[in-house]
């Protein structure tokens, strides 16, 4: 079963024990900018980041997950060791970046002016997105020059003539931060055990 991020999970640092819902990242040395992951990978460094009481020090750290146990047919809990570790850091300073990417495709081409549709559709979010920087499959850059009718299709200007079958795209980057972990029955958020 593969761990998701935002799942809630038992954290045992040290002497405390709480429940979470971390967030997974790869390990990035040198910066502290690290990519989001969707999924906690086997057989690799990764980050997690969550909500939880301060620790100094650098105290092992073991991650559970709650399961039903349906071998004895009682249908009881038990926990699943799901990662071990020890603790990074305090730093609020560390961003968990998410990288989305906008696609359109050239519908009128006249050498480096071209007519994108479907990227955006919404006049509105063509006038706000203008100063971002777009790229092709092919490796050409270009800009936005204005918004074409109402349903957000825009005229762009690239750095070199650009061929009908390439494609336009516009990526995003979008902090992630860890969530409070819930309890099911009273929605109130779960203390330190």
């Amino acid at each position: 079963m593969p761990v998701k991020s935002k799942d809630v999970l038992i954290v045992r640092c040290g002497w405390r024990t709480w429940k979470s819902r971390p967030i997974f990242s790869e390990q990035n040395l040198n910066s502290h900018k690290h990519k989001y992951s969707k999924f906690l990978s086997p057989h690799v460094h990764m980050n997690a980041t969550m909500f939880g009481p301060i620790t100094f020090g650098q105290p092992p750290v073991m991650i559970y997950r709650e399961t039903l146990d349906d071998n004895d047919g009682t249908g009881a809990k038990r926990q699943q060791l799901v990662a071990v570790g020890s603790m990074a850091s305090c730093d609020a300073d560390s961003l968990i970046i998410k990288r989305k990417v906008l696609t359109g495709y050239p519908t009128r081409v006249h050498k480096r002016h071209a007519t994108v549709r479907y990227m955006f559709f919404n006049p509105d979010d063509v006038r706000w997105f203008k100063p971002a920087m777009l790229t092709t499959k092919h490796g050409l850059q270009g800009n936005i020059i204005q918004s074409v009718g109402e349903h957000g299709t825009m005229k762009c200007l690239f750095n070199k003539p650009i061929l009908q079958h390439d494609t336009v795209s516009l990526p995003l980057y979008k902090r992630i931060y860890p969530k409070f972990a819930r309890d099911e029955e009273s929605n109130e958020d779960l203390v330190v055990l």
